[in-house]
């Protein structure tokens, strides 16, 4: 796929979306957690593990710890940190996924 204009589609994205609804919106959330899926296609692992953290820090800002997006996060997270080789650490964030899922 053509990362650098999926990137650049997702800025533009964000751009509108933090200016219409605010930092700290779901919807913003949405869009940068996205942006971390492009960045780990591309091998960006930091910078994937950043954008997800940002979206898990607006999710659990405004939803519940419980939400089904948390879940969704975690679980990018936990491919990213699988990725980068720490199977212990990536495991802890499955884990954390499963049990929104199970428990939903």
């Amino acid at each position: 796929g053509d990362y650098k204009k999926a990137l650049e589609y997702y800025n533009m994205a964000l751009k509108i979306r933090v200016d219409k609804l605010g930092h700290d919106h779901v919807d913003v959330a949405a869009t940068v957690d996205n942006m971390g899926l492009v960045l780990r296609a591309q091998g960006k692992f930091a910078e994937a593990l950043e954008k997800h953290q940002q979206a898990l820090d607006i999710r659990l800002s405004k939803l519940s710890h419980d939400h089904v997006d948390v879940a969704k996060t975690y679980n990018n997270m936990g491919v990213v940190i699988k990725m980068q080789g720490d199977y212990k650490k990536a495991l802890e964030y499955y884990n954390m996924a499963l049990k929104i899922r199970v428990d939903k």
